[in-house]
Order: C-alpha cells, then structure tokens, then sequence
C-alpha cells in the first residue's frame, strides 16, 4: 500500500498534536461486516467533530484517540482515518 500524504482537505500539511475537524467518513468496504457495523457509527459520531492527531502510521493514516460520554458507543475510541477527511484547524503546539 501505498503511504498517504500528511494532507488535509485543503491540501494543508497536518502534523502530530495538530487540531482537526473530521469532514468525512471513509470507506469502510473492505471491512468484514461485522466490524463494519461496529466501525461505522463511531465515523459517523466523528463528522463534524474536533480532535487532535495523536501520531501517524506507516501508511500515513492519522490516528485519534477520544471517548464517546453517552449511547450505545461509549466508551473510548481510537481510529486510524485518512488525512484527506480531516481539515486543519490549529496547528499543532510548540512545547
């Protein structure tokens, strides 16, 4: 496979700790249905929300780390998603 690009919607360089808005939910068919149906409404929960990229893989996907407080997927969550599904809103922190 190859690696994506470290780009948001917008074509803006994402890095580590930057903040984004997930804008999309990606395509899950390759996916066993089973995890499928479990994957799919914790995207859907995604769409519109704030985080911060936690790290990148080796294939460029941008992982999130969050906790869904109410409804039958609470819990915590981590998520690798594409960088072109996100839109950078903050860039990352300078410590």
């Amino acid at each position: 496979m190859k690696r994506l690009k470290n780009k948001d919607a917008n074509g803006q360089r994402i890095h580590v700790a930057d903040k984004v808005r997930i804008v999309g939910v990606p395509e899950l068919a390759g996916m066993a249905p089973k995890y499928r149906a479990e994957s799919l409404p914790v995207f859907q929960y995604l769409v519109g929300k704030y985080k911060r990229v936690e790290e990148f893989d080796q294939f460029g996907f941008a992982w999130l780390r969050f906790k869904i407080r109410k409804g039958p997927n609470a819990g915590y969550h981590s998520v690798a998603i594409e960088p072109y599904l996100l839109k950078v809103v903050t860039a990352r922190r300078n410590d």
